[in-house]
């Protein structure tokens, strides 16, 4: 995949986080394979000017080990994946309410098979994406701003040291660095 533009880097890390942080999936399971999801990162890398993560695609069960180590129960403390607990260390708080209202004022309603919080990281990454691909940009990064960056601030140096699979941790690293340069770039636009 060639990324050509600020639009399409900003795409390619949310599919990136969209497609990562939720409950593996054989979708997951066959980019991985196919060399799609190293193929993406290292053309994103390329186009943000930032190193490529080295990745290590494990096998499929360490993937799906790894996932549930990090995200959903760890005795050392699970890493939420929500980005209302990123901001507010807490779960329902005034982040996610913030969030609730953006979503509502962009006319997103909750599917009734989704059976996760509306804040959960990729559930916010799938927000952008359609946000983007109604060309909808600004909706777009201000998601991306406003609660993706932060939880990957937040979160990014735990899940690398925490990581055994050699995927979520480089990863994870490599996107916090993605949205920070998103909005290094928009804080210049802005000036």
């Amino acid at each position: 995949m060639t990324i050509d533009s600020a639009s399409d880097a900003l795409h390619a890390s949310l599919q990136l986080t969209a497609a990562l942080y939720r409950s593996p999936t054989a979708a997951l399971r066959d980019d991985l394979a196919s060399g799609q999801v190293a193929a993406l990162s290292d053309s994103l890398a390329l186009a943000l000017n930032l190193p490529a993560p080295a990745l290590l695609i494990p096998d499929w069960l360490t993937v799906e080990t790894s996932f549930v180590a990090l995200f959903v129960t760890n005795q050392h403390g699970i890493i939420p994946p929500y980005v209302g607990y990123a901001l507010d260390n807490e779960l329902l708080g005034p982040s996610f309410e913030a969030l609730t209202a953006l979503y509502q004022s962009h006319g997103f309603t909750l599917d009734g098979t989704f059976n996760d919080l509306p804040d959960h990281l990729s559930a916010v990454a799938e927000a952008a994406l359609l946000l983007l691909e109604a060309e909808r940009v600004d909706g777009a990064l201000l998601l991306a701003r406003q609660f993706l960056q932060p939880w990957f601030k937040r979160y990014a140096d735990r899940v690398l040291s925490a990581d055994g699979s050699g995927l979520y941790g480089p990863l994870t690293h490599f996107l916090k660095l993605a949205f920070t340069r998103f909005t290094e770039v928009q804080d210049e636009v802005a000036a």
